[in-house]
């Protein structure tokens, strides 16, 4: 019996989900072996063999069913749900990403005149909530992470999460991008080319975190 109780262990280690899929096919396949034992009429079939395998049939899907009581969506959420307060900082933040990618907009706020006129790459880095605390997407992810308690949805949560993943890649891109052109100028070979270079790809990439962010206030319907 042994090996029942291992398998005992290891789905109620598991989430929700993953739990009671497994147990399924646990279930499943014991039975199916079972049966072909009796199908072939053959005789080396144990009493105590036949009831291992019917203990794993009957006791693993109970044993999935405990682990099962949380559902699959909190199974993954962490500390949610995220208050209307937080769920707003996404939305304020989205807006402020939208002003920045515009066009005219964004020549104007990413250079500076004093009087000479430079262009001022950090300003990305600002809007992505990475240059103050009382920015709306400052450590945002954690409400993002928070958030998916307020899923209704849960066949959305894998969306969610990669949504979130491309938010992340995102702003890390364009903040090492951005921080590359700040200093493009001063770099061996650069010049005012490698800025004007490496800040269009910073704004690339805060195009890619305005879209994942996009998603994540539509999945949550903000």
């Amino acid at each position: 019996m042994r090996g029942l109780l291992s398998l005992v262990m290891v789905a109620a280690s598991l989430t929700a989900a993953t739990a009671w899929s497994l147990g399924r096919r646990c279930a499943d396949s014991a039975t199916m072996a079972v049966k072909g034992k009796f199908n072939r009429g053959g005789n080396d079939m144990s009493r105590r063999s036949l009831l291992e395998r019917l203990s794993v049939s009957s006791v693993l899907p109970a044993v999935v069913a405990v682990a099962a009581t949380s559902s699959p969506e909190a199974a993954v959420a962490k500390g949610g749900p995220a208050s209307e307060a937080e769920l707003k900082r996404m939305k304020v933040g989205y807006d402020g990403l939208n002003y920045l990618l515009d066009k005219e907009n964004f020549e104007k706020i990413t250079t500076k005149c004093n009087p000479e006129c430079n262009r001022n790459p950090d300003a990305i880095r600002e809007y992505l909530g990475l240059r103050s605390m009382e920015h709306p997407l400052y450590k945002i992810e954690k409400v993002m992470e928070k958030a998916q308690d307020n899923i209704e949805d849960v066949d959305l949560l894998e969306d969610y999460i990669a949504a979130i993943e491309n938010w992340q890649n995102a702003v890390s891109n364009s903040n090492s991008l951005s921080y590359t052109s700040s200093f493009g100028e001063y770099n061996p070979g650069g010049g005012k080319d490698a800025v004007e270079k490496y800040l269009l790809l910073s704004r690339d990439e805060a195009v890619t975190a305005r879209d994942s962010l996009k998603k994540i206030i539509s999945i949550l319907n903000i």
